[in-house]
């Protein structure tokens, strides 16, 4: 989760939700310790709701296919990072990067081999003290709202961020 996360809230300058809900169960996997079927909800103070599902038993969407609904239209991601704007008129499709306002492509770990990729980026990084595709702050943001879904899926309530003392309520 926190992959898929971190790509959309670097790409939406999304901040610590607000409050999560988190929802699932062991279906097909009865050892693991977090749900194989999972749906989460977190609402955001950037005035919209980030669902997140989950299901480790049908394959048709991989672990990169996403969406963003809006009000103005959809933004898509297909497993191989190819992001795409459909407007909500369906009339025209746009680059995502033109369509967010994006001044670069906003791929965290990049083409390929995402494990490879991911260590290359962190390697030249570190060689050159550039600012990784994934800086900390998403990693930050992106952790926090993972950590709040699991903890509301093992208190089996909603859980909150109070701002003010940077604490999961």
């Amino acid at each position: 989760m926190v992959h898929q996360v971190g790509f959309w809230y670097k790409v939406m300058g999304l901040k610590i939700p607000t409050s999560v809900t988190m929802t699932g169960a062991n279906y097909l996997s009865p050892e693991m310790e977090v749900p194989d079927t999972m749906d989460v909800s977190m609402s955001q103070g950037e005035k919209l709701l980030f669902t997140w599902n989950s299901m480790f038993g049908n394959r048709y969407f991989g672990e990169g296919d996403d969406m963003v609904l809006g009000n103005k239209g959809t933004i898509l991601r297909d497993d191989r990072d190819q992001v795409r704007y459909e407007s909500q008129d369906r009339r025209a499709a746009k680059p995502a990067e033109e369509a967010a306002g994006a001044k670069k492509a906003t791929d965290i770990v990049g083409g390929g081999d995402a494990t490879l990729a991911h260590m290359q980026n962190f390697f030249d990084c570190m060689r050159t003290r550039k600012e990784p595709n994934c800086p900390f702050d998403i990693g930050f943001r992106s952790a926090i709202a993972c950590y709040m879904a699991i903890t509301s899926y093992r208190q089996t309530r909603t859980i909150r961020w109070d701002e003010k003392t940077e604490e999961i309520v």
